[in-house]
């Protein structure tokens, strides 16, 4: 027992000395910084990045990144297969299905788990004003009616998603929401055919659920949050659906270029868990942070939004929580585990992969980076 403390407070040591390594290292004055083409999707979950190479954290580990914009995961996956750029934001939602399309394709890092998706309906729907009942309510009636708080919410969650049936919902047919509705149909008892699809793009799709169309719609945060400032409320969101609903967000590129730039790839992690420590240790770049977000989203979210963001939408874990949150045997949301869903989400419901097309235990390495990092081997 002692060896095994004293081996996890070395780890610890290692890397917390990497990442704070990247914050106190004098800036690259003479080094030429190595150049890393980085396909950024322009949502909080890959902000740090942005936040990073702004405040010079990327310089000070001898790399720069130059950041091209992505507004679709697919896209980007299609732009590092292409050799367009090195490294692009990726999630677990479409990562199989740009694996299968793109068979150079490794996810190098896992950074972040989202909750972020929710089913919005708007206000004259729901009762009572109109015959829908939010998660929310369902689950007041069950905490009314004497039910413990488990019960309450396993019943709420099954009443919300069954209201589903027969009725149409906006959504982006090509993007991370397709893991949160399957889990939401799961919990309902339903299957696709149950549900009217209206595919639109999320942004329009937004737009065009608030004008009317569909009713229901399912975003991201992006939309959840313009939805629900105008008035439209959470029929239910991944926080409450949990299990394969989160996603989880982090990077991809080709096996190649990953052979070939480890030193680089290990660099980029240090930089990222220095700039996470930062953002929980230090209100300023909290703020820093969200003016990025701001900046790169075209939103107005403030210090206590973005706080809000990391309590209850999407969390980055530090490097030392990262094999319990993420990678280790009983991690709370397992890489393997919500990456094997979403593949036979693809296989077996849309039917866009074959089976044997992608091998997880291969397309998956950010484990062994992360460990490699870790221990400094």
């Amino acid at each position: 027992m002692k060896r095994h403390i004293f081996g996890l407070a070395t780890t610890l040591v290692i890397a917390a000395t990497a990442a704070l390594s990247v914050l106190t290292a004098g800036p690259a004055v003479s080094q030429e910084l190595k150049v890393v083409r980085f396909g950024l999707l322009p949502y909080q979950d890959w902000m740090p990045w942005a936040l990073a190479e702004k405040e010079g954290l990327f310089a000070k580990a001898g790399l720069k990144l130059e950041f091209t914009k992505f507004t679709d995961d697919i896209t980007a996956a299609q732009a590092v297969e292409a050799g367009d750029v090195d490294v692009a934001s990726a999630n677990s939602a479409s990562g199989p299905l740009a694996m299968a399309r793109f068979p150079e394709l490794q996810f190098i890092s896992v950074s972040n788990g989202f909750t972020g998706y929710a089913i919005m309906v708007r206000p004259d729907n729901v009762a009572p004003k109109g015959e829908i009942k939010t998660y929310e309510q369902l689950y007041g009636e069950q905490i009314a009616g004497g039910a413990s708080e488990v019960d309450a919410k396993a019943e709420a969650v099954a009443a919300a998603t069954k209201q589903l049936k027969g009725r149409s919902i906006v959504m982006d047919r090509g993007t991370g929401s397709n893991l949160p509705l399957q889990a939401a149909l799961a919990a309902g008892g339903l299957s696709e055919d149950d549900v009217e699809y209206i595919d639109i793009p999320d942004v329009e799709g937004a737009l065009a659920f608030w004008g009317g169309t569909g009713d229901f719609e399912l975003g991201g945060f992006p939309q959840v949050t313009s939805l629900g400032g105008l008035g439209a409320l959470k029929l239910i969101s991944a926080k409450e659906l949990q299990g394969t609903s989160v996603i989880l967000s982090g990077e991809i590129a080709k096996a190649s270029w990953v052979a070939e730039n480890d030193d680089t790839i290990l660099k980029m992690r240090g930089v990222w868990y220095a700039t996470i420590d930062a953002i929980y240790d230090d209100p300023a770049m909290l703020q820093k942070l969200a003016d990025v977000a701001n900046e790169w989203q075209g939103t107005n979210m403030t210090t206590a939004d973005m706080q809000n963001v990391i309590d209850n939408i999407g969390y980055w874990p530090r490097a030392q929580e990262a094999d319990g949150y993420f990678f280790g045997p009983d991690a709370t949301v397992g890489t393997k585990t919500v990456f094997g869903a979403s593949l036979d989400y693809w296989i077996n419901v849309k039917g866009q992969v074959k089976q044997g097309a992608v091998d997880l235990d291969k397309r998956l390495v950010a484990a062994d980076i992360h460990t490699r990092f870790m221990t400094g081997k």
